[in-house]
């Protein structure tokens, strides 16, 4: 998935979290419990800031020395939506293979790192925000297939392996097939050998299939149980959210 299809779907799933936040600011969000909703939006928004000011100066940039968020809901869309704008337009002016700060645990130091990051961190808090607010029964909207399969990419290469390392469960071994079943995406990980993950199919302990957006997902302890295929070890799959992040 492109650089501009990145930040296409990041600019939607933004405004639609938005526009979901701004029917209930008090609501609790259970994804993310330490959160409720203008919270969230508090979060995301500076993010966007913070995302921009790195690949403006190509370093590091502090997040808590940056300017608050304001306090009143009243006052969040503006300033949600100002700094929107300014990470769309900086991070689409920039060339995708340039270099800048980041915090990969790969060493991966391009503008590209964050053009996938903001759709992904953007994607998954828009479900966040949709599912708090849900009511009668309707369900937030999956994500965009590319921006999760880019997730699934991303959080098995960048975030697996030190979670891994910080798990206390003993279930968490052996092997891990994912398997997408609606557009590529496919890795097998290897849980004893730390998390090394490869895009490849091959036979697994565990394999898990559904499509991208509930893969990314259970991944990060949001999928439905009912969602995904579970083969092998139902175990590792009931212990997998330990790894919440």
């Amino acid at each position: 998935m492109g650089a501009d299809e990145l930040l296409d779907c990041a600019a939607a799933d933004a405004r639609s979290l938005l526009a979901a936040a701004g029917t209930r600011w008090d609501l609790p969000v259970p994804h993310c419990p330490e959160w409720d909703v203008a919270e969230l939006v508090r979060h995301q928004g500076s993010i966007f800031a913070w995302m921009a000011a790195i690949v403006t100066g190509r370093q590091r940039v502090s997040r808590p020395g940056m300017a608050p968020a304001p306090a009143s809901p009243a006052d969040l869309p503006d300033w949600y939506l100002g700094n929107l704008d300014l990470a769309l337009e900086v991070l689409g002016s920039a060339d995708p293979e340039s270099a800048t700060w980041t915090f990969s645990s790969t060493g991966d130091q391009r503008v590209a790192w964050w053009q996938r990051r903001l759709a992904v961190e953007v994607g998954i808090h828009r479900f966040d925000v949709q599912h708090a607010v849900a009511v009668d029964g309707s369900q937030p909207a999956p994500l965009d297939g590319g921006v999760a399969a880019a997730g699934i990419g991303e959080f098995v290469i960048e975030f697996l392996p030190g979670l891994l390392a910080q798990a206390a469960s003993t279930d968490l071994h052996g092997t891990l097939h994912l398997h997408a079943t609606d557009g590529p995406a496919e890795w097998s990980i290897n849980l004893d050998a730390g998390g090394v993950a490869e895009p490849r199919h091959a036979n697994a302990d565990t394999a898990i299939r559904g499509t991208r957006s509930d893969l990314l997902l259970w991944l990060t302890n949001r999928a439905p149980a009912d969602s995904l295929e579970v083969f092998g070890r139902p175990e590792l799959a009931a212990s997998w959210k330990q790894l919440r992040r």
